[in-house]
C-alpha cells in the first residue's frame, strides 16, 4: 500500500512562502510583546524609583542634620566627662543644669520595603541596587541605635537635679552610661558618615530648611526654663 502526501494547493514553494509570513508574523508579534513588557518594566521601575529616591533623601537629610550636631555632642560628652573626673567623691562643679540630648528622628523605610517585597527593586541596575541596600542598611541601623542613645543621655540628664556628692555607686553608673552613649555617638556618626557619601553620589539632596537649635548646642549651666524658650520643642523635653 502506498501512502501518498497530499500536495498543496498552489504548489510546494507557495505553501512554503505562506508558512515563512506565518512564523514571521508570530516573530514579529513575540519582538512588539517583548519591548510592551520592556517599557512596561522600565515604567515600573522609574515609578519605583522616584519613591524610594524620594525616601532615601528625606531619610538622608535627617542624617545630614545629625551630622551638623556631632561636633555639640562631642563636646557635651567631653564636658560630662570632665566633670564627673573632677567630681571624684565631691560634688559637681559646676553643676550641670541643661545636659539635652542628640537630635533623633524616626526614619523611614516603607517604600524601599515595598519595592524589594514586589520585585520592582530588581529591575534597577545592580550598583544602584547595591548602594539603595547599603543606605536602607543604616538607616536599619539608625532605627535601632537611636532608642538606645535617648535612653542613655536620660540617664545622664539625672545629672541636672543630682544633689550632693557622688557615692561609687552613682561614679560607676554615671561612668558607664558616659561610655554607652560615647560608643553610640561614634557608631551613628561613623554610619552616618558612609550613608552621607552614597547619598551624595546618587544625587540625593534634600532642601535645607531653617535648622532648629539642638538642645545639645545649649550650653550646660543654661537654666531648663531658660533652654526650653530657645529650642521651642513642639512635644516638650523629657
Amino acid at each position: 500500500m502506498h501512502f501518498h502526501l497530499p500536495k498543496p494547493l498552489h504548489g510546494w514553494r507557495a505553501f512554503a512562502g505562506e508558512v515563512g509570513i506565518i512564523v514571521v508574523g508570530v516573530l514579529i508579534a513575540l519582538a512588539a510583546e517583548q519591548v510592551v513588557q520592556s517599557v512596561h518594566d522600565q515604567h515600573v521601575a522609574d515609578e519605583a524609583r522616584e519613591n524610594v529616591r524620594a525616601e532615601a533623601a528625606l531619610n538622608a537629610g535627617f542624617i545630614r542634620g545629625r551630622m551638623d550636631a556631632q561636633h555639640c555632642i562631642d563636646a557635651r560628652l567631653d564636658a560630662l566627662s570632665a566633670i564627673l573626673g573632677k567630681a571624684g567623691d565631691g560634688a559637681l562643679d559646676p553643676h550641670p543644669s541643661w545636659i539635652g540630648r542628640p537630635p533623633t528622628v524616626p526614619f523611614f523605610t516603607g517604600r524601599w520595603q515595598a519595592a524589594t517585597a514586589s520585585g520592582r527593586s530588581s529591575l534597577f541596575p545592580p550598583k544602584e541596587q547595591e548602594q539603595f541596600a547599603t543606605l536602607y542598611q543604616i538607616f536599619e541601623r539608625y532605627n535601632e541605635y537611636e532608642p538606645r542613645e535617648q535612653a542613655v543621655w536620660a540617664d545622664l540628664r539625672a545629672l541636672e537635679t543630682w544633689q550632693g556628692p557622688l557615692g561609687p555607686e552613682a561614679r560607676l553608673a554615671f561612668a558607664k552610661s558616659l561610655q554607652e552613649a560615647k560608643y553610640l555617638a561614634w557608631d551613628l556618626h561613623y554610619a552616618g558618615s558612609y550613608a552621607v557619601r552614597y547619598a551624595a553620589q546618587m544625587g540625593l539632596t534634600e532642601e535645607a530648611g531653617t535648622p532648629d537649635t539642638p538642645s545639645i548646642c545649649l550650653p550646660i549651666t543654661e537654666s531648663r526654663a531658660d533652654a526650653l524658650k530657645q529650642i521651642k520643642p513642639p512635644f516638650g523635653e523629657p
